[in-house]
């Protein structure tokens, strides 16, 4: 436990960063640095509710961390975000409703055992577990006969007892037909709708905190054919996301599904699964991450003998980046003049390769911008940028990064193919397409068995046939 003093003295700073790595600590969030006011507005509501006087004596019982039970459900009904709503995600139900479940209904079927255990990690108020309810009842009219286990969990515990009443408002059908509510809901007064009896009553809920390890422990080798886990880990610190994949990894049955948002989607953190692409949405399965080809236009990839892996091209980038910068010609120095300006920009370069590759992602930010400032027009400095950020889940900002620097430099193969990922992780397969072809048109005019900027190790010929597979799955073909 932290020294803290009984009172705040008045000409004493609040400790910012101790109480947001209170917040980490208790709950996972990330709130630091540039999501500190989110930080203070969430603890000013959260002061008010409980009755202190200021902020500042609730900041002081977060950082004693002997908070009671009350205490911590009011302070996670103020810091977590509670956005969400039937059917969210076109992308995402459509797979499951046409190829996931159904499969996992077939296999069960086939091995003569009618369970199903599915899991919704941070279920805010319940539409997401709910609605996977409601696709059971499409898809099984025997449903009867099946054991079907429906978890909705999250920290916060004034969520889950909305999601257990099953009561709801229009907000939460935005994106539905009609018809959907007139099916499976009943209309209230005051414009509420509530959840048909037969498929509240599927679902379950527990106040499951994702940041303490102790209780976590205790969900591996839950064998979950399904887990649910979207729009969460962007509020953790890579750490703290780190933790809570490999638990889901632990939690899932051998031929289980995992779905994460398309901004969370990182091969990196999601290293020990396989990916499986399903007409823009992002699926992961257990096994060794390798290219995938679909089968039919409708259904997930299915693995191919992969040509080049995307792993291995993404450890030939991070080997890239730590690699000296090849001399920039004067004109780009922002004196117009080499010498002195040029030094000091090769030094921070240096410097915010090697904080990037520790995963030291805030540093590596501070060091990539002075690097910028130095050297402005300097394509590797913002393909830097773009990589970092989209490892902290800055999924615009590595966006804006990686489209600078092939402002700056038209042909620049890597940074076309990291704009690519992120834009099909974002559901934009035409943007993500648009890429593709131009990534191919560059390498036509490299000789095939040479290299690739920043993809050291990697030749023409091996990242092509990567495009050319990751254009396929795209197609659906």
């Amino acid at each position: 436990m932290s020294w803290m003093p009984d009172k705040w003295p008045s000409d004493m700073a609040i400790p910012w960063e101790n109480v947001g790595a209170a917040v980490e600590r208790l709950f996972g969030l990330d709130l630091q640095g540039k999501r500190m006011p989110d930080l203070k507005r969430a603890l000013k509501g959260a002061a008010h509710e409980l009755g202190h006087a200021d902020i500042e004596t609730c900041a002081q019982l977060l950082l004693s961390e002997n908070l009671d039970g009350p205490s911590m459900e009011v302070l996670a009904s103020h810091l977590t975000v509670g956005e969400t709503y039937f059917l969210r995600d076109e992308d995402t139900f459509a797979a499951l409703s046409t190829r996931i479940l159904p499969e996992l209904i077939a296999a069960r079927r086939r091995a003569g055992d009618l369970r199903l255990r599915i899991w919704s990690a941070a279920c805010c108020t319940g539409e997401e577990i709910h609605s996977v309810g409601i696709l059971l009842r499409q898809l099984l009219p025997d449903i009867a006969d099946w054991e079907i286990t429906l978890l909705g969990s999250d920290v916060n515990p004034r969520f889950l007892r909305k999601a257990a009443e099953g009561v709801y408002r229009q907000w939460s059908f935005r994106g539905t037909p009609l018809e959907f509510r007139a099916r499976y809901f009943r209309r209230l007064s005051g414009g509420r709708y509530s959840l048909l009896p037969a498929i509240r009553s599927m679902a379950t809920f527990a106040v499951l905190n994702l940041a303490d390890e102790a209780i976590m422990a205790g969900v591996s080798n839950s064998a979950f054919d399904l887990i649910l886990c979207r729009n969460v880990l962007m509020y953790f610190t890579p750490a703290q996301a780190s933790k809570v994949v490999g638990v889901l990894h632990g939690a899932l049955h051998e031929d289980g599904w995992l779905a994460v948002a398309p901004c969370e989607a990182s091969q990196v953190l999601f290293a020990r699964f396989r990916p499986a692409y399903c007409d823009g949405a992002i699926f992961y399965r257990k096994g060794a991450a390798q290219i995938l080809r679909p089968a039919t236009k409708g259904a997930c990839a299915l693995p191919a003998a992969p040509v080049m892996q995307v792993s291995q091209v993404n450890a030939a980038a991070s080997r890239a980046i730590r690699r000296p910068l090849p001399s920039i010609s004067k004109s780009v120095a922002p004196s117009g003049k080499a010498g002195k300006a040029a030094l000091p920009a090769e030094a921070f370069a240096t410097r915010a390769r090697a904080l990037a590759d520790q995963r030291r992602t805030d540093e590596a930010l501070t060091w990539c911008d002075r690097w910028i400032s130095a050297r402005k027009l300097d394509p590797s400095a913002h393909y830097l940028r773009g990589m970092i950020l989209s490892e902290t889940g800055d999924v615009s900002g590595a966006c804006a990064a990686f489209e600078r620097s092939l402002y700056l430099a038209p042909d620049g193969v890597m940074a076309s193919l990291a704009l690519a990922g992120v834009e099909r992780a974002r559901g934009r397969a035409g943007h993500a397409a648009r890429h593709y072809r131009n990534i191919l048109a560059s390498l036509e005019r490299l000789p095939l068995e040479g290299g690739v900027e920043h993809a050291e190790g990697v030749t023409v010929r091996q990242l092509t046939a990567l495009v050319q597979d990751l254009m396929a799955v795209g197609k659906g073909t």
